[in-house]
């Protein structure tokens, strides 16, 4: 009987040892894994490295091989000497898991208890995310661990401001349309409790253009102004239209409205739209930092001038004074463009009145010493100028000019733009018809016995009116 209790309390120790075992076992698997405060509206790619994971044997920690030289444990983790070392073997190697999204977070599911990696990239380059980890277990309450599902927010070390537009190439007096994106910062605190974020501000400041965010369409374009914070509108943070509509800057203040203690918009992407009217320069360009990136970004919109070289027909010599006006043809009909006195197009086309000539509101450039005359100010496209005054002394040119802008581009990035064949825009003009010349031996002697008959004609009118008397 006593050998059989014997047997009975090792086969019980035995089973409860199995329990615990298989209970430990169990609980090895489940975790889940939470990674967010990622950007929104932009791919963010986030990896996941196991580090270390529980051994199944005897419940210690056993590092993945890949940590070898890193001199990882569990308790030194989180020191950036060790996440730095982590970090660079994990891009030497494969992820244990990988994700992406555009919604804000990503989750990882069926993991292991353990550590791991994070490791979060923006495709767009706009965001640098701290390396993190993230521990996926704790101890029950038989303190067998088990595996926990575990949050992590991706920080942001870095944040890029982004500045696009919708035309490289615009003529003076047309709208383009400006993008700006940010992402809203992370915050948090030091070990004082005072706030890291204390700024969160956009700054765009535009060069040759100015704001144009109300009113009449301009050329077909409808002005814009928005925001929107996570692809939801934000216009009520704005500054009005009113303040900013003709002006060139601006600075824009999101902290308090999206800087929150409890970080509900932190990684969201921030959108700002707007129009803005091209002045007269050949380089728009426009430049959008934030507090959190005062380096910012720079866009380029280009236009360009075109000269006419104005000849003499026979001897080449350049001629001053020609007049030219410049047109452009759109459904076959010719519209003229407005021209200030300095050249530069005013962005204005007028067409040809009902008799098919220049339009009173089309402006005029004079070829100066040189015989040029230059326009400034066109976009890519095809044009024409039209000599409506000849220099003294020479017929008008009836046969127009066509010429071509083109882009100009360096490496394949437009880099301005340039009228083609430029050194082949030219005109020559013709002499007026000159008169006969006179002075020659038959035209004297024409001229000699003219005058020899006036006389004789005017002696006999007065000695017969003085006959006449005599009676």
């Amino acid at each position: 009987m006593k050998k059989m209790k014997k047997l009975f309390a090792v086969l019980l120790t035995l089973a409860m040892v199995l329990g615990m075992s298989m209970t430990s076992f169990a609980a090895k698997e489940g975790a889940k894994l939470t990674v967010k405060g990622l950007a929104t509206n932009a791919a963010q790619q986030v990896d996941i490295y196991e580090i270390y994971r529980l051994d199944a044997n005897d419940n210690g920690w056993v590092a993945a091989s890949w940590t070898d030289g890193t001199k990882v444990t569990p308790e030194n983790l989180n020191t950036s000497t060790i996440l730095d070392a982590l970090k660079t073997k994990a891009l030497l190697t494969t992820p244990s898991a990988s994700d992406s999204s555009q919604n804000g977070s990503v989750t990882f599911e069926g993991l292991q208890a353990g550590a791991y990696l994070v490791l979060v990239t923006d495709s767009t380059n706009k965001t640098t995310y701290s390396t993190m980890v993230a521990k996926t277990y704790k101890y029950d309450d038989t303190q067998l661990i088990a595996p926990l599902n575990a949050e992590v927010v991706a920080k942001a070390e870095t944040y890029t401001t982004d500045k696009s537009v919708n035309k490289t190439t615009a003529e003076v007096g047309e709208l383009v349309t400006y993008t700006v994106k940010t992402v809203v910062p992370f915050q948090s605190q030091d070990a004082s409790g005072t706030k890291k974020v204390t700024a969160f501000t956009i700054s765009d400041k535009l060069t040759n253009a100015t704001f144009y965010l109300k009113g009449a369409a301009v050329k077909g374009v409808d002005p814009v102004y928005s925001l929107t914070v996570n692809g939801i509108s934000k216009n009520d943070l704005l500054i009005s239209a009113d303040t900013l509509h003709g002006q060139t800057s601006f600075d824009l203040n999101l902290l308090d409205a999206l800087v929150t203690d409890d970080n509900t918009y932190a990684g969201q992407e921030v959108v700002l739209t707007y129009t803005a009217l091209v002045g007269k320069a050949n380089d728009i360009n426009n430049k959008a930092t934030s507090s959190q990136d005062p380096t910012g970004t720079i866009t380029h919109t280009y236009n360009g001038n075109a000269t006419i070289t104005k000849l003499d027909k026979e001897t080449k010599h350049n001629l001053k004074g020609a007049q030219f006006a410049v047109y452009k043809v759109v459904d076959n009909k010719k519209l003229y463009a407005s021209i200030d006195g300095n050249g530069w197009f005013t962005g204005t086309w007028t067409e040809e009145d009902a008799t098919g000539n220049v339009p009173e509101a089309a402006g005029k450039i004079t070829t100066d010493d040189n015989g040029k005359a230059t326009v400034n100010g066109l976009t890519v496209g095809t044009y024409f100028f039209k000599e409506v005054v000849a220099p003294d002394g020479y017929s008008i040119n009836p046969n127009d000019v066509q010429f071509t802008m083109i882009e100009k581009k360096t490496n394949d990035v437009t880099t301005g733009v340039e009228a083609a064949n430029a050194s082949k825009i030219i005109m020559h003009d013709d002499k007026l018809s000159s008169l006969p010349e006179t002075g020659g031996i038959g035209t004297t002697i024409f001229t000699i016995a003219g005058c020899v008959i006036m006389i004789a004609a005017a002696g006999l009118f007065f000695a017969s009116r003085k006959k006449s008397d005599n009676k």
